[in-house]
């Protein structure tokens, strides 16, 4: 999957590339570097190109499966009606009214859904500090 067939995705599902979409997509940005720093190191010595193309491929389906997991995260977004990294602070006023400030009164789903979007947003803000590894 390159670059164009993915925004003609998220355009043709009415998608949106939120806080979250990008932490994934960061992940698939990493798996990029990595196998074009193995590609030079491969051209740099031919004598292990064939190792060398196994790590790459590795990394590439990597890359792959990082932009299929951004697009389903922009998907349930979507079915969800709101953006997990973005309206949070919203989700928890919800949750707040809802259960009259007494959180340990969530659902697991909806406590699932906290631990969610609070990862996303680390895996977001350590990816922008060049931190993901």
């Amino acid at each position: 999957m390159n670059q164009r067939q993915y925004a003609e995705i998220m355009n043709c599902e009415g998608l949106q590339e939120s806080i979250a979409v990008k932490a994934m997509l960061r992940q698939a940005v990493m798996h990029t570097n990595i196998a074009k720093k193995l590609e030079l190191h491969a051209e740099a010595h031919p004598e292990q190109k064939e190792i060398f193309q196994k790590f790459i491929k590795k990394h590439d389906d990597k890359r792959i499966a990082a932009v299929w997991k951004a697009i389903a995260v922009a998907e349930e977004e979507k079915r969800q009606g709101w953006l997990f990294v973005e309206n949070a602070d919203d989700f928890m006023s919800y949750l707040e009214a809802k259960y009259d400030n007494d959180l340990s009164k969530v659902t697991e789903v909806e406590a699932l859904q906290i631990q969610l979007t609070t990862l996303y947003n680390q895996l977001y803000q350590k990816g922008k500090q060049g931190e993901m590894g």
